[in-house]
């Protein structure tokens, strides 16, 4: 814990907090925690985080919280899967 970046962190729990997180489950917290706390750029993070989370309120069940994160990776690498990129072509969007 004292090897953690302070402001780093405050940063990643400020932009946590502007997130529907009393929808998710612990582990998608945690995990969207330290995914964003290890990356570089929070800005695309939190694009690719809002993008997944849009296609998700589209999916019958939440992802759990390793298929969220691999989304949010495969959209931050611009080589999401293409339901993904199909479901944000159509004209109307949740």
């Amino acid at each position: 814990m004292r090897n953690l970046d302070f402001h780093r962190l405050t940063a990643v729990c400020e932009w946590l907090n502007t997130l529907p997180v009393y929808m998710f489950k612990g582990e998608l917290t945690a995990s969207l925690m330290l995914y964003a706390y290890e990356a570089a750029d929070l800005g695309s993070v939190d694009h690719s985080v809002r993008i997944v989370l849009n296609y998700q309120a589209s999916l019958e069940e939440p992802l759990v919280h390793e298929s969220f994160i691999e989304l949010v990776e495969q959209v931050r690498s611009q080589q999401p899967p293409q339901e993904l990129v199909e479901f944000l072509a159509r004209d109307t969007t949740h």
